[in-house]
């Protein structure tokens, strides 16, 4: 066991840079009926991960102007590429590209391991660049997953519009939106249908798996139009999640306030930046009083910006001219309820005749439902967009 000392307070990971640690040292001896005291001596200092290029794999770090900007320090977009077999032979080639927008711990490191570029279909079918991004980079509050927010800034708007053009000028990217696709996972799948969303002529095709709520009606188990109280039911009973197997495994309070105790980054305060207006220190204004649950009905009403059936009902005429499909697929017994989401979204959208499909997948759940198998299959489906654009 290892004692932390966050002190890098632009992100959230606990092995941020400049992160003081205990090493090698005893933290803490515990024995019964005997008061133990603790010193810590905080002797070292995480540093910046390497990242090992190759002719395959780079990394870029583009310094945002609109974010740099807005944030009054220097900003970053921080990705990982990988590069096709004939990228180094043909000089003069441009290729398509997949933005790879990770969940939970996937950042562009992933770009270095096999597995992860095995989950995403890299290397199948035509030749394409892949980008994995980083959509946790620099912000204390959790996952930014590159949508426009009050709290965290204008990262999505910052992607395409800064650093897409930047690979295209100098990684050969084809500058053809058509040739630009996007798949992402859970928070990323949500980042991902949201970027599609609301820039529907910068993409060709949009693939995402077991998104974030989709539709804020049923938020995790919550309908936050109609409830007035996140932990407890109508009954007063309290709420599960995690379910595993048809059981649950804690409960909404006590995973929100275990985030509470823990600090900033956990996954509620990343709903809370992403969609949520910030307190006078800049910091989100949470959904809930962390103690009694009790939902507060003017962050629900400043998130509905973000309820994505209801950004798809608003703006159905200009969605109509989506420049590729978009595929959300979610898993039957999706453990955080992301299912019911996604249907509530599909029974309000479906009549709108738009190129967006739910697929949900019976037996799967939150983290089955992409796969090798999966990715194949959306690859065959982006190789034949290919093939009709050139």
């Amino acid at each position: 066991m290892i004692a932390i000392l966050d002190t890098n307070i632009y992100e959230r990971r606990k092995l941020a840079v400049g992160n003081l640690y205990t090493r090698k040292e005893e933290v803490a001896k515990v024995e019964k009926g005997k008061k133990t005291t603790v010193n810590l001596v905080l002797n070292s200092a995480m540093e910046e991960q390497p990242f090992k290029e190759n002719d395959s794999t780079k990394m870029v770090k583009f310094l945002s102007p609109s974010l740099t900007s807005s944030k009054n320090k220097n900003t970053y977009i921080v990705a990982g590429l990988y590069l096709p077999p004939s990228y180094h032979k043909y000089k003069n080639r441009t290729y398509p590209v997949i933005f790879i927008n990770p969940g939970w711990g996937g950042t562009h490191y992933n770009a270095m391991h096999i597995k992860a570029r095995e989950i995403y279909g890299v290397g199948l079918g035509e030749e394409k660049i892949y980008v994995f991004l980083n959509p946790e980079a620099q912000t204390p509050y959790g996952l930014h997953a590159f949508i426009d927010s009050r709290v965290n800034g204008a990262w999505g708007t910052a992607l395409v519009n800064e650093f897409i053009p930047y690979l295209v000028a100098n990684y050969r990217v084809d500058k053809n939106p058509k040739l630009h696709f996007l798949t992402g996972q859970s928070s990323g799948g949500y980042g991902s249908l949201w970027l599609a969303l609301h820039f529907p002529s910068k993409f060709g095709g949009t693939w995402v798996t077991s998104p974030d709520p989709i539709d804020f009606s049923n938020f995790t188990g919550v309908n936050l139009y109609k409830d007035k109280n996140f932990f407890f039911d109508n009954e007063g009973k309290e709420r599960g999640f995690m379910k595993v197997n048809g059981q649950y495994k804690s409960t909404i309070k006590k995973v929100i306030q275990l985030e509470r105790f823990e600090g900033d980054g956990g996954q509620q305060q990343s709903f809370e930046a992403a969609f949520g207006i910030p307190d006078a220190h800049g910091r989100p204004i949470p959904l809930m009083d962390t103690q009694t649950g009790i939902i507060n009905p003017a962050v629900v009403k400043a998130w509905k910006d973000y309820d994505m059936a209801l950004y798809t009902l608003a703006h159905a005429k200009e969605l109509k001219k989506l420049a590729g499909p978009v595929y959300i697929y979610v898993g039957g017994n999706d453990n955080f309820s992301l299912n019911e989401a996604a249907n509530a979204y599909k029974a309000k959208t479906e009549k709108l005749g738009l190129n967006i499909k739910v697929i949900v997948v019976p037996e799967a759940d939150h983290f089955s439902v992409r796969n090798v198998n999966m990715s194949k299959q959306m690859q065959r489906e982006i190789d034949a967009i290919i093939k009709s654009v050139q």
